[in-house]
């Protein structure tokens, strides 16, 4: 649609909200997809219903032993026991409000709702929010059992040839990395996530191609890549965040890392005796049977002697890698 459109800014007046002749049955916003977040899809969500507490941490060693022994006549079996760590979480509640002014509300054209505009802008801030976190707390290296850096020749110890390097084979390559992640923990990594370019130079490598030319559509799915590399899932995260500033020309770029990737075993469900890379720890008793699966809840105020309504986010989680060898992180997978 030709023209301009007029932005929304947070000090917006009446003024912006009335335009002349608005088509009502058009409006022009942007809004993400929410399956391009990725951080409700990695990790288990574990509902707490206090804000701090401990959690139970299981040493693997004492379980994968042999201690079983012969027993002597007349005495008992070897005796077998094991050690219980314990890891802390903290659900620190952050939050974002948006005003609206009534005559904002009264002055508004169709199709523009500020009510429904407003709960977009903090629904879809706090999702990027959201994401930002889970790549700050587990898509970096430094946090898991092993780093491996990408090179683009010679690798040495703690490296690998890059995915789009000539020669290279991503398929027997996440074989060997899956093998050793198993061998190490017992528990075979579940879930590959996958940077936006990592994805498409995996999509688009001879090998993985010549694997796929067979099947029914020969399309490069998420689906198929999982197959493909022997794991549950591959997640391929997408969401965008505006790193500029207000009043800055625009900086928007995807959130979690283009060229890294993660390797990790999931639990599917959280569980007291149940091993997981990371847990999310979402504070669910905030405010009890309002808030949701993420200790999140949207209320709506009035301020009287401001003659305007006040619309109000609030989430409170933690973000904990719980389990650091069960997870490989790949620095630089692509150049």
């Amino acid at each position: 649609m030709a023209g301009t459109v007029t932005p929304i800014r947070k000090d917006a007046t009446p003024s912006d909200l009335h335009i002349d002749q608005y088509l009502t049955n058009l409006s022009v916003a942007f809004a993400q997809d929410s399956g391009k977040f990725v951080a409700d899809k990695v990790f288990p969500v574990v509902p707490v219903t206090k804000q701090s507490d401990k959690y139970s941490i299981y040493p693997k060693g004492h379980f994968w032993r042999d201690e079983v022994a012969p027993r002597p006549l007349g005495g008992r079996p070897n005796q077998a026991g094991y050690d219980v760590e314990s890891g802390t979480y903290l659900c620190e509640e952050e939050g974002l409000e948006h005003k609206i002014d009534d005559r904002v509300r009264a002055n508004a054209d169709q199709p523009l709702n500020p009510d429904r505009a407003g709960m977009r802008l903090l629904t879809e801030q706090t999702m990027i929010h959201r994401d930002s976190d889970w790549a700050g707390a587990f898509f970096k290296k430094g946090v898991w059992g092993s780093d491996l850096k990408g090179k683009s020749s010679s690798p040495g110890a703690g490296e690998f040839l890059q995915l789009d390097q000539t020669g290279t084979e991503p398929v027997e390559f996440l074989d060997e990395q899956r093998d050793d992640l198993g061998s190490a923990t017992g528990m075979d990594p579940n879930t590959l996530v996958l940077g936006r370019d990592v994805a498409r130079v995996v999509k688009n490598h001879p090998e993985v191609k010549d694997r796929i030319k067979y099947t029914q559509r020969g399309i490069v799915t998420p689906e198929l890549l999982a197959e493909l590399f022997g794991v549950e899932r591959v997640v391929i995260p997408g969401s965008v965040k505006n790193n500029s500033e207000e009043g800055v020309a625009d900086a928007i770029d995807f959130i979690v890392g283009r060229k890294d990737m993660l390797l990790i075993y999931s639990a599917p469900n959280p569980s007291i005796d149940q091993p997981s890379g990371g847990y999310i720890f979402a504070w669910t008793g905030l405010i009890p049977g309002a808030t949701n699966a993420y200790g999140g809840v949207i209320e709506r105020g009035r301020e009287d002697l401001a003659h305007s309504d006040v619309l109000q986010i609030r989430v409170a989680y933690d973000m904990q890698v719980v389990a650091s060898e069960l997870g490989i992180f790949f620095e630089g997978a692509v150049a």
